[in-house]
């Protein structure tokens, strides 16, 4: 066999066969070889697609847990603000109580001022817009007694 392949190899025509197979296993293990070196590559890019993939992730996740935590903070401040919406409407209804009482009382207090200084309960009734019997009742029990 081996005597077989120097013969070959000796003939110009055999020569000439060998040479070409020989280039074409070289071809072909230099298209090997960039196809490897491609894949490499594309393995390489498709790696780093991966971790940007990935990072994403973890940036989608950290802003659904903030966005949640968010959501979660203007709950509470939306429940807070109706507490103190209704906190403000008792505050003001309270308010309106007491100026109204503390209006009543100035009125009160200017009339038995003015009995105390001698006024009938006609000139308490003009002073204080009070109704003739309250003007009649503090004359007579706060005003002076009768001359």
């Amino acid at each position: 066999m081996i005597a077989n392949l120097t013969e070959f190899l000796h003939n110009p025509v055999g020569l000439t066969i060998a040479a070409g197979v020989l280039v074409l296993v070289f071809i072909t293990a230099l298209v090997f070889g960039a196809l490897l070196r491609r894949q490499r590559r594309s393995l390489e890019h498709l790696q780093d697609i991966s971790n940007s993939l990935l990072h994403l992730q973890e940036s989608y996740i950290r802003t659904n847990l903030s966005l949640e935590s968010l959501a979660n903070r203007l709950e509470n401040m939306e429940s807070q603000y109706v507490v103190f919406a209704e906190n403000y409407e008792l505050s003001k209804i309270e308010l309106a109580r007491l100026a109204e009482a503390m209006g009543g009382e100035s009125q009160l207090t200017k009339a038995i001022d003015l009995a105390r200084g001698g006024a009938s309960a006609e000139e308490i009734t003009l002073a204080t817009n009070l109704g003739e019997d309250e003007a009649s009742a503090i004359a007579k029990f706060h005003g002076s007694p009768k001359r």
